[in-house]
């Protein structure tokens, strides 16, 4: 397995005005989503997008809709593609496959993500960027890999 590696010499941390602003932002998608399927919100940080790639969550959450047992979840980004990621359920957490999630997406501190449980095991993943881009590091990759096949 191989990973795509970042450089993160030029690491910016958010402010805290802008980590609220992608929480708002996050919420008020959330709010369209409907309550059909339950979700969250959670404001990356650094420990999240870099170095130990550990993405805990609410305990509330884990233990009302998550398994009771470690094992595979997937998560499914808004192009419907779907990364395997380890849950870990005594830890309320994202282990193995969270890291190639966060980078493949880009993901920088700040930026919040929505969480919804749309089957037992699966989780459809919202990104709303710190920077209000909109932009994925998935989606700049596909436009370099076009220019060139052009």
């Amino acid at each position: 397995i191989t990973y795509s590696t970042r450089d993160l010499s030029n690491r910016v941390y958010a402010s805290d005005e802008a980590r609220d602003w992608a929480v708002k932002k996050a919420e008020e998608t959330e709010s369209t989503l409907g309550s059909d399927y339950p979700t969250l919100v959670r404001s990356m940080l650094p420990s999240h997008v870099s170095g130990g790639f550990w993405l805990g969550l609410p305990s509330h959450f884990c233990k009302k809709k998550l398994p009771r047992t470690d094992g595979v979840v997937s998560l499914v980004d808004e192009q419907g593609e779907e990364w395997p990621v380890n849950y870990l359920a005594r830890k309320n957490g994202l282990s193995g496959g969270w890291k190639k999630f966060s980078i493949d997406h880009g993901l920088v501190d700040g930026d919040a993500l929505i969480f919804q449980l749309i089957r037992p095991t699966v989780l459809k993943v919202f990104i709303t960027r710190v920077d209000g881009s909109g932009k994925t590091e998935t989606n700049k990759t596909n436009k370099v890999e076009e220019s060139i096949e052009h």
